[in-house]
Formats: C-alpha cells, structure tokens, sequence
C-alpha cells in the first residue's frame, strides 16, 4: 500500500514536471518564432528605408539653440538646405554636454563640414576659430552677431542703423504721450558683444533723439546665461535712482527679463520697453500694454539667407560680403494678426 502511495507521488511529480518542461519548451519555441518574425520585419523596412546623400553638410552653431529665435532661423535654413540638397545640423542641440561656440566651431572643423553658420562676436577666440576654419578650407558666415576680424565669407543680419533709427521712433511715439517729454532711455547693451554692429545701432538712435531733451545711456548686460541676464536687470531696478523711463532691449531674451521686472517691481505703465522679437509671451505683454512694441526679424529669410550664402560661395568661389534680413514693427495696432498667426501656426 505504502509503495503505490509512493508510486502515485512519483508520477505527479514526474506529471509535473513534463508539464513544467512542456511549458518551457512551448515559451522558448515561441519567444524564439516571434523573435524571428521581428527580425525579418525589421531587415524588411531597414531594405525598404531610402537613405539619402547630400551634396554638402553645414554646421549651424548659435549661443541659445532652444530658443524659439533660433529654431525659427534653423527651420529656415533647413527650408532652403532642402532645396539645395544639402544637410544643415544644429550642433547645440545634437549633443548631449554643453559647449562654447568656440568648442562647437572646433567639432564642425575637426568633423571637416563644408560649411560653418555661427552667431559671431569680436572676441579673439572666436577669431582664431574662423580662421582656422577658413585656412582649411571651410567657409564660414556670421549671423545676427558678426566677427569682422576674422576672415568670414559673409555676414547674415539686421541692419544696424536702420534698426536703431526705428527704436528712436518708438521713444518718440512714447514720450507723445507723456508730459513733459524727457527723460533717460537705456539701450541695453552685450558685455560678451565686441562688434561695431551695436555702437552703429546706438548711434542710429541717438541721431533720431538728438533734438529732443533726452537722456540717453547704454547699460551693460552679461548675457553669459538667463540667470545672468536676470542679475543684471535686476540690478538696475533695485536702484531707483538709476530707473530709467524707457529700456531699449536688443534681443529676446533681455525683452523677456525686463518685461518679467517691470511686473515683479511693479513698475507697470511707469517704465516703456521696447523690445526684440515676437514670441508669444511678448505679443501677450504688447496686448495687455505691458510692452509698448517690439522689433520682429524675418527668421525664415534669416536661416535661408545663410545656407544660400555658403552655396553661392561653394559653386561660384565668392558671395556678397552682406545680406540684410527685413525687420518690422509690432505694436498694439497689429499685433492682433501676429497673435491670430500665431495660434494658427502651434496647430
């Protein structure tokens, strides 16, 4: 009796243990089928996948590239490289570490690009690595911010002047509506910006003021980081005696810092800005009369303008020393339809 209860155990054990096996058999069989199935999709659609040569590869290399300024210059570049069958990257966002612009310009010389697009200043370094890209053969233009140092092809921006004689009319149009009409204007200014392109700005607005009783200044900004952008404006409104009745800010990310004081410090209808771009939080800020009215760059034309540039100088050997992108105005007259535009444009 004891030996067939013993007989019974061994064969449920032995039971189970071919079902355990059987189990295992059918999961490996399995795995091993859907594992094969996955390998022939995938070498199916890496056969079909069409992989496409450019003619030429280019290097866009920018101090912010997650700003919405540069990605709307880059998906112009992109546009026109299109068209062009050439392939344009933008370093900065590409890599995973934090690079200067004078690392990035080194990794696009020693990656031997056709081409280098780079947000320039007059700093040495900076000139070094435009020659150097220059001495071997890569051709390089300057964009919004120029280097006229070095030996660049050409140089893709605004132009200064013109730009500075209409932010002089817009302290005009400003100070219509006050009494009395004087008082001290800031231009803010880019500690890191050595080029003559702000000093031809600032005269273009001091030229529009010269006949009436205004006072204006420049005022440094580190525009290393937005904390530093942040410090400095900060600092100017901690001081209350050296508040000025109108700022004068020449990119967006100082329009944004000064717009975000003037609320934080209460200064609302007190200080005038006029500012640089049409992101949506500064058009929300003209609305609302926050913001008198801002300075918007043809990005588009700004990133083509580049990329045609440098395929002009591979295919003819030379190229316009300069190409001048549109501006204009946006103020509470219109910015009704940049807002419309916008919301078209995020759906």
């Amino acid at each position: 009796m004891e030996k067939k209860k013993r007989l019974d155990e061994n064969k449920k054990l032995f039971l189970g243990a071919a079902a355990i096996l059987a189990f295992v058999l059918l999961v490996t069989i399995g795995g091993m089928v859907f594992f094969k199935q996955q390998v022939k999709k995938a070498a199916q659609a890496l056969e079909e996948t069409e992989y496409r040569e450019y003619d030429r590869y280019y290097a866009m290399i920018v101090e912010d590239a997650d700003s919405p300024f540069w990605q709307e210059v880059y998906a112009g570049a992109c546009a026109q490289a299109e068209e062009n069958n050439v392939c344009v990257e933008l370093l900065n966002d590409t890599l995973e570490e934090e690079y200067s612009r004078e690392e990035l310009t080194h990794i696009a010389i020693e990656s031997q690009m056709d081409g280098i697009i780079v947000q320039a200043d007059e700093s040495e370094e900076l000139t070094a690595c435009i020659d150097e890209a220059v001495e071997k053969g890569i051709p390089v233009i300057t964009v919004l911010g120029d280097n006229t140092s070095g030996h660049r092809q050409s140089f893709v921006g605004v132009g200064s002047y013109n730009l500075g004689r209409e932010y002089g009319r817009q302290v005009i149009e400003i100070y219509q509506n006050r009494e009395p009409a004087s008082g001290k204007v800031y231009v803010l200014m880019d500690t890191k910006a050595e080029d003559s392109s702000q000093n031809i700005l600032y005269s273009g607005i001091q030229e529009t003021l010269e006949n009436l009783d205004i006072s204006l200044e420049m005022y440094a900004v580190n525009n290393e980081s937005r904390f530093s952008v942040e410090e400095s404006i900060r600092d100017l409104f901690m001081n209350v005696e050296e508040q000025p009745d109108i700022i004068i800010c020449l990119d967006e990310l100082n329009t944004s810092c000064v717009y975000q004081a003037v609320v934080d410090y209460n200064r609302v209808g007190e200080v005038g800005i006029i500012g640089y771009y049409d992101s949506e939080d500064i058009l929300r800020a003209i609305e609302r009369k926050v913001i008198h009215s801002t300075i918007t760059v043809n990005t588009a034309q700004m990133g083509s303008y580049c990329v045609e540039a440098l395929c002009e100088f591979d295919e003819v050997g030379n190229v316009s020393e300069y190409f001048t992108v549109d501006i204009q105005l946006v103020n509470a007259d219109n910015v009704a339809a940049y807002l419309v535009q916008e919301e078209a444009d995020e759906k």
